[in-house]
């Protein structure tokens, strides 16, 4: 199963060139554990640009998006299962004038 991800400005430089996640079919995968894998594979960095410290919540203004929805709207929010061909998407807040 693929799992399509998508991020802009500072989680795309840390992800590089990652456009997709290959997981295996006999785990449930979920929003979480795509997550965990991501930060798992990318280091710390990535870790404390998605999640509070200490609670392993979602940092506020991370827009984190399944299928162009975003899941804090989604019933099951992090344990949302994701399926093949999902799209994740990342997007850090941006800033400018």
């Amino acid at each position: 199963m693929t799992i399509k991800v998508k991020s802009y400005l500072n989680v795309e430089k840390m992800l590089g060139s990652l456009n997709a996640v290959a997981v295996d079919d006999n785990d449930a995968v979920t929003l979480r554990k795509l997550l965990d894998h991501l930060t798992l594979r990318f280091g710390k960095e990535l870790a404390d640009e998605i999640f509070v410290p200490d609670t392993g919540e979602i940092v506020d203004h991370l827009m984190l998006l399944v299928n162009g929805r975003n899941y804090r709207v989604l019933a099951e929010g992090l344990d949302t299962r994701l399926k093949d061909g999902d799209e994740v998407t990342l997007f850090p807040p941006a800033a400018g004038g």
